[in-house]
């Protein structure tokens, strides 16, 4: 399989998986594995996708610079990675019906395997931040930067109403 397909691959696991925890609520699950803009360091391309998210995906747009994110990165272990990917898959009251144990564990394998594919020898950090007062992001989140060379991709999860 080709790094393409690796990462198509991915992206569907994590529409699959976003649909399937949305509550029959309002409440919404989003799972995104999204390249981050091209930039000279991890922290300068997070930046870069918060204020392009302040001033094309919300509304109503707003001018939003970097600084008012408080963006902080730390490495992100492989068992951390585990644990979040296991909370975002199975978040919703319908999720957690499924057998806990080997079931669970085999499908957060399943899709970390196909991240491993697309995403050998980059080094993971979890991501950490505190949106601008006033300014709604999501409900909770969690996200984890991935990086190798000036490569980097960012794998997303939230809960919005």
């Amino acid at each position: 399989m080709n790094y393409a397909l690796n990462m198509d691959h991915c992206r569907g696991f994590l529409d699959a998986l976003a649909m399937l925890n949305s509550e029959a609520c309002d409440l919404c699950a989003t799972y995104e594995l999204q390249r981050l803009p091209d930039a000279p360091d991890l922290l300068t391309a997070l930046g870069m996708r918060v204020e392009d998210y302040a001033l094309n995906v919300i509304e109503p747009a707003r001018d939003l610079p970097t600084a008012l994110w408080h963006l902080k990165v730390a490495p992100c272990a492989r068992a951390q990675l585990e644990q979040v990917c296991e909370r975002w898959f199975f978040s919703s009251d319908h999720m957690q019906t499924a057998p806990p144990g080997r079931f669970r564990a085999c499908l957060v394998k399943a899709f970390l395997e196909a991240l491993d594919m697309s995403l050998a020898g980059f080094t993971a950090h979890a991501v950490k931040m505190t949106p601008p007062p006033g300014f709604w992001y999501a409900i909770h989140w969690d996200e984890i930067a991935f990086e190798s060379g000036n490569e980097r991709y960012l794998l997303h999860f939230s809960h919005s109403d």
